[in-house]
């Protein structure tokens, strides 16, 4: 718990003066629905209501629930502690969500975290490079036994194909419009999931599914939130997402979800002391053998830009050729294509060499269809910069326009912060 200066939780107080309990009885009534080990004492909510303490992760959630029950209308977070300040809050996910046994139990429980709608973890809460690396190596290893699956509620085939639609809709608007705009109900929906694993009846099969369904979920939750600037959070989404991969035996998912964590370690502080490159690259030759030529594309375009942002050049363009050579000859590929010219673009603007920047920029911005716009938007902006800083101040201004018409109304956190930068360092000349 934070114990900071003394507040009174008014709110919390008020409920319980609504219903004549004390805090005494919050706490059976919340002891009453948790595991023995994590029951609490009976002063706890002393401290929640007069000191303007707010319990960790799985309490704070809890204490919800059980007055929500008691009064019978919703009872929210941010209701209760939102009040309480930014700091105050629980995190999102456990404090041992690296070091943890990866099991299914333990996956259930990351997953189950990064769908709650808790309050924002801190900058300060990123994970070390040494400690996230040590994650990445884990969704190589063997699956764990599928555990549970003996619930009330069948799960069939049918379920898992509606979870892929409304994901499939889910990553379309996020491309489109933004993470800010699907991060809520991703959430919700990764929530449900994760009941669907623990009060559901599957086999092995059909589980592993499920998980990988969960993975996909919460990568999505992890890049909406990573879109908004939202470090840690994302972070933390992206390990329960390794944990899914891990469960559902799927290094496919696996090797996209440390990829998402290679980007955030390349343009932001993703993990401290990480490595985006040896990172990814020991997560491409564990699962070589099973990647499609356009996921290896992909993967080799991140590398390629975290060269370029290291300095290396050579080692840039030398990923980057292979990573066109490995996409050559694949049909429809436009839009990959695109991607893969716009990372090695962005790559080539880190080593300030702006004439092949600049054309797979353009070629890049030319090629993307309008339902990736966020992605345009950014590379526009990307673009503008080039123009910028060599001193061509007309185009660049043009470029910039036309990202600003584009994103208007977007929820993108990436794209209004390059558009702050690149208006900053106008006006610093």
């Amino acid at each position: 718990m934070a114990d900071l200066a003394r507040k009174r939780n008014e709110e919390l107080a008020r409920i319980l003066h609504q219903l004549g309990w004390s805090p005494e009885r919050l706490a059976r009534e919340v002891s009453a629905m948790l595991p023995p080990g994590l029951a609490i004492s009976s002063t706890a909510p002393y401290k929640w209501r007069d000191r303007g303490m707010v319990p960790r992760s799985p309490h704070d959630q809890t204490v919800c629930e059980v007055l929500s029950r008691t009064v019978g209308i919703a009872v929210t977070y941010e209701q209760l502690w939102g009040q309480m300040g930014g700091s105050r809050g629980a995190k999102v996910l456990s404090p041992r969500l690296l070091t943890d046994p990866w099991t299914a139990d333990t996956a259930q429980t990351a997953l189950r975290e990064a769908g709650a709608d808790a309050a924002p973890v801190r900058l300060t809460d990123l994970f070390r490079g040494d400690e996230l690396e040590q994650a990445a190596r884990h969704w190589a290893s063997p699956p764990p036994e599928v555990t549970g699956g003996e619930g009330a509620l069948r799960i069939a085939p049918e379920q898992l194909a509606d979870l892929r639609l409304s994901y499939d809709s889910k990553q379309r608007l996020e491309r489109a419009y933004g993470g800010g705009l699907i991060l809520g109900p991703a959430r919700a929906e990764l929530a449900m999931v994760g009941k669907l694993l623990e009060l559901g009846r599957y086999g092995e099969g059909l589980g592993r599914e499920l998980y990988g369904a969960a993975g996909r979920l919460a990568r999505l939750v992890g890049w909406a939130s990573y879109d908004m600037g939202n470090d840690a959070a994302a972070q933390r989404a992206f390990v329960a997402a390794l944990r899914a991969a891990h469960v559902s035996g799927d290094p496919r998912l696996g090797v996209s979800v440390v990829g998402c964590l290679a980007v955030q370690a390349t343009y932001n502080s993703g993990g401290r002391g990480l490595d985006p490159v040896a990172m990814l690259s020991t997560a491409l030759r564990a699962a070589d053998e099973v990647l499609t030529p356009r996921e290896r594309a992909l993967q080799l375009g991140r590398i390629a830009r975290a060269h370029g942002k290291k300095g290396e050049q050579i080692s840039a363009e030398a990923v980057a050729e292979r990573a066109f050579q490995v996409l050559d000859g694949e049909p429809d590929h436009v839009q990959e294509q695109a991607d893969l010219e716009g990372m090695v673009g962005e790559g080539y603007l880190f080593l300030g060499e702006h004439e092949p920047a600049r054309r797979l920029l353009t070629s890049a911005v030319d090629a993307l269809s309008p339902e990736r716009a966020r992605a345009r938007a950014l590379l526009m902006v990307r673009l503008a910069d080039s123009y910028r800083r060599t001193g061509e101040q007309e185009e660049a201004d043009r470029i910039a326009d036309e990202a600003r018409l584009l994103a208007a109304g977007m929820q993108s956190g990436r794209v209004a912060r390059a558009l702050r930068e690149f208006d900053a360092a106008v006006r610093a000349g």
